[in-house]
């Protein structure tokens, strides 16, 4: 990031992590400095808010197969998911549950039940932070994710290898950790775990049965003796590509792609030597990129720019969620829980897409529309204050000379200010993050 002040970085810190900013908030957080500004993120205090359930008050217990309202309880839950976004008092533990959503990928296209993602998300958000063992382990058995990747049909005698499969290539390994028969002989450790409901409940639950079970001993990425669901967690995370793995996931996503290889190992490194904490490996991230000049230049993805657009503009999260989602995420290619494979949603060039362009443009007409006129952001677009519309769009260091020229061009003939703050937040500046 180079020599900048605290201001610019700690705009990076919550644009990178945080869904951006508040409006004002920024003025708050610099007055401390940026260290304190990173603890806050990384490390809140014991006593400040909790985030909520990203479905709270979403009633997804009454999903029918058979009545159709699949797709109004799905749009409820995505609804209120990024409304927790917006809202979340720990924005780092909200952005850590994307992050990991887009990572440990399940879509509602295949579970098809609400509920089901709503609860594999409140796991993502409660181990997205902790060790990774425990994080993937739960994962592995998470309901929603049994049915994404045919676990519930993975059995003794009639082994699935679907999700055997994906753990290793997506999930903690990548390509060339493993051979092919590791993919079978850990679909086969991982036989006899199913869904179900239990009677008092409406919670759904994984429960293992043991007749479903083949308990024979596999070798197992270079492990013999693997034969349930803790030994193959077990071999997966002590296997040494396990580390590396992870550690350029978080560093892609935080920090951007072409991060020095060298600053990698021994981030690496060092989240091994941790047990594979997740929370130190996210610190030493954030504080390579504001300390180190580590960063590299991201392309913002639609939800993560969407949020921190509503964020920034004060605008009422019910009645705009509804509407940017209808109008800019359908078509953008990246609505939650419906990422188009396993793999999940692509990134960089694909969100500067022409199509995506325009339904960036579409989602910040309607954001624009609906931000408070008293705020200091619509304010700021409507007085023609474009250093003030840079700092509260989180761009304390103002927009680029070719976004300054178009929005000066507008600037004269659009006393109102919305076209202003509509092409100001889909300006290229923004959608770097």
């Amino acid at each position: 990031m180079g020599r900048v002040n605290d201001r610019t970085r700690i705009a990076w810190l919550y644009r990178r992590v945080g869904f951006g900013l508040r409006p004002g908030q920024l003025d708050g957080l610099a007055a401390d400095g940026v260290d304190a500004a990173l603890d806050g993120l990384v490390d809140p205090p014991a006593d400040a808010p909790r985030n909520p359930d990203p479905c709270a008050g979403v009633d997804l217990s009454g999903y029918d197969p058979k009545g159709g309202n699949g797709r109004k309880l799905a749009a409820a839950a995505i609804g209120a998911w990024l409304g927790a976004m917006v809202d979340a008092p720990r924005p780092l533990e909200e952005w850590i549950r994307w992050f990991w959503h887009g990572h440990f990928v399940s879509t509602l296209r295949v579970v098809k039940d609400p509920l089901l993602m709503a609860r594999q998300l409140r796991l993502l958000g409660d181990e997205g932070l902790g060790d990774f063992r425990s994080l993937l382990r739960a994962v592995t058995i998470d309901p929603a994710m049994l049915v994404y990747l045919d676990g519930t049909t993975n059995r003794r005698g009639a082994v699935n290898e679907n999700y055997g499969r994906e753990v290793l290539e997506l999930f903690a390994l990548g390509l060339g950790a493993y051979e092919e028969a590791d993919v079978r002989a850990g679909a086969q450790a991982l036989t006899g775990w199913v869904t179900a409901r239990r009677a008092t409940s409406s919670d759904p639950t994984a429960s293992f049965q043991a007749r479903r079970h083949d308990d024979t001993p596999q070798r197992y990425l270079g492990r013999d003796g693997v034969h349930d669901l803790d030994t193959v967690i077990d071999a997966i995370v002590g296997h040494p590509a396990c580390a590396p793995f992870v550690t350029g996931r978080l560093a892609a996503a935080i920090l951007g792609p072409g991060v020095d290889a060298d600053l990698l190992r021994g981030l690496s490194a060092d989240f091994a030597a941790s047990g594979l904490q997740v929370r130190p490996l996210v610190r030493a991230l954030l504080a390579a990129g504001v300390h180190d000049g580590a960063a590299q230049p991201l392309v913002r993805a639609p939800v993560p720019w969407t949020v921190a657009m509503v964020k920034a503009t004060g605008a009422p999260v019910g009645r705009t969620i509804t509407a940017v989602a209808e109008r800019g995420l359908v078509p953008s290619g990246q609505v939650p829980m419906d990422a188009p494979n396993v793999a999940g949603w692509p990134g960089g060039a694909a969100w500067l897409s022409s199509s995506a362009t325009v339904a960036r443009f579409d989602t910040a007409a309607g954001i624009a529309a609906l931000a408070p006129a008293e705020g200091a952001v619509a304010g700021a677009a409507r007085s023609g204050d474009l250093a003030a519309l840079a700092d509260g769009l989180g761009l304390p260091d103002g927009f680029g000379p070719t976004t300054t020229s178009a929005l000066r061009s507008l600037a004269g003939s659009d006393p109102g200010g919305t076209s202003v703050l509509t092409v100001a937040m889909a300006s290229p500046d923004l959608v770097q993050a």
